[in-house]
């Protein structure tokens, strides 16, 4: 299984990572979490792991780990 870290301090909210990725409604989703908004991990289970969520987070809020 893979694990998604989402890592709230650096998350800018911009929602990229929800565009780019072939599952990403699926499996992120924004929400406000200390007066901004922040990508939260919503189901994990639908990543592939292609990592195209990590390569297109600008600020490097995303972090994938493969527990295989």
């Amino acid at each position: 299984m893979i694990e998604i870290y989402v890592d709230p301090e650096k998350c800018t909210g911009c929602g990229q990572c929800i565009k780019v990725c072939p599952k990403g409604p699926r499996i992120y989703r924004l929400v406000e979490k200390n007066g901004k908004m922040v990508a939260e991990v919503l189901d994990r289970s639908f990543c592939i792991g292609c990592t195209t969520c990590v390569a297109s987070c600008k600020p490097g809020a995303i972090r994938l780990v493969r527990n295989w």
